[in-house]
């Protein structure tokens, strides 16, 4: 995101401070994730991207790996509006913080519009694997 850093809304952002510099972007970062749970009013996004993280966790450490597979999870989400959802899995992702101090969450690609509010935002999974990429 370039008007602004999405890790500065999570919960800890050390999560993804411990592995990056400077976090992946996430309209260049694959959304092939979107989980609503209404019992917890919650939205998870997963991401992936090819843009691997400049410190390896220990887990990693020995192992080859192309990308990065991460997932975001909002709580206390207000408000969600669906009007479509079509490919490509970029999109344009935007967080941003209202005066009221929720998260303002949009989604928007050709044929995909979906908007939310929050009240948190945490880093619940990340992993680094190999994957097999067209040429």
């Amino acid at each position: 995101m370039s008007e602004s850093s999405w890790a500065q809304f999570l919960d800890d952002p050390s999560s993804i401070h411990t592995l990056y510099d400077e976090e992946p972007d996430l309209d260049q970062s694959d959304l092939f994730h979107f989980l609503a749970d209404e019992r917890e009013a919650s939205i998870t996004l997963g991401f992936q991207t090819g843009q691997t993280p400049a410190r390896a966790r220990p887990e990693w450490e020995g192992t080859e790996y192309n990308s990065f597979t991460f997932y975001l999870a909002f709580s206390g989400v207000q408000g969600l509006t669906i009007q479509g959802w079509a490919a490509p899995a970029h999109k344009k992702v935007s967080i941003r913080r209202d005066p009221d101090e929720k998260l303002a969450v949009t989604i928007e690609s050709e044929g995909t519009s979906v908007a939310f509010r929050a009240r948190a935002l945490s880093l619940t999974s990340a992993r680094a694997g190999l994957v097999s990429r067209p040429e």
